[in-house]
């Protein structure tokens, strides 16, 4: 409930005016207003409203063919991922096999080079015995040809001794040749006159002759 406030007229007095005015010669008069009574406006409900089962089955089937193309587009992502993977393994797969049979090769041919290494090895051994060997031979051969050189040398020095030896003797002969202190035709060897017949006779034919010149056949029969 609301109160309002009602204006009088002007009301003015017949008397001269005071200076101070009194409450009776207020121009406006205060009324008090009496009750005022407001009519409540009816209210109205909203009104219910009834969905038609035709607008109801569309919005089904709509919501269930969206679910449906949501799944299939989910599928076939799924699918083309699976199938990117698929194609990614086997690539993958591909570069292993080919990597690992590389490595094989690689593996075999390191195992040949191997095998080949540790064969130079035991020849380069075997033939490092094989010289040491034949180094040791080569030692003992040259010992023995060291000596037989020295034996060789002796043979020499006596040989050499024998030629000086004939050579004085030649020398000497010269020298009885020259003085004739051997009768012509005879050699001086060693103080003795000798006679080398160019003849070959029979040892007695050889004997007699000898004795006919007054000489001693050397080769005694």
């Amino acid at each position: 409930m609301s109160q309002s406030v009602v204006y009088a007229d002007l009301k003015f007095a017949a008397g001269s005016p005071s200076t101070v005015p009194d409450e009776d010669d207020n121009p406006y008069e205060n009324v008090l207003p009496g009750p005022v009574t407001l009519e409540s406006s009816p209210v109205h409900s909203p009104r219910q409203g009834h969905v038609p089962t035709g607008l109801l089955a569309a919005s089904l089937l709509l919501i269930l063919l969206v679910a449906i193309m949501a799944l299939g587009v989910s599928y076939w992502q799924v699918t083309r991922s699976l199938r990117d993977a698929s194609r990614n393994h086997t690539a993958e797969q591909g570069r292993l096999s080919q990597e690992l049979s590389t490595r094989e090769q690689s593996l075999e041919q390191t195992q040949l080079e191997l095998a080949w290494a540790r064969g130079e090895l035991q020849r380069a051994w075997h033939e490092g015995n094989t010289s040491q060997l034949e180094l040791e031979r080569l030692n003992t051969e040259l010992g023995n040809v060291m000596e037989v050189l020295g034996k060789m040398e002796k043979e020499m020095q006596e040989v050499q001794g024998k030629l000086n030896n004939s050579e004085r003797t030649v020398s000497s002969l010269r020298a009885c040749v020259n003085t004739e202190c051997c009768p012509s035709g005879w050699v001086l060897y060693r103080t003795k006159c000798l006679f080398i017949s160019l003849e070959f006779n029979t040892w007695r034919d050889s004997y007699s002759e000898c004795e006919r010149k007054s000489a001693k056949l050397l080769a005694q029969g």
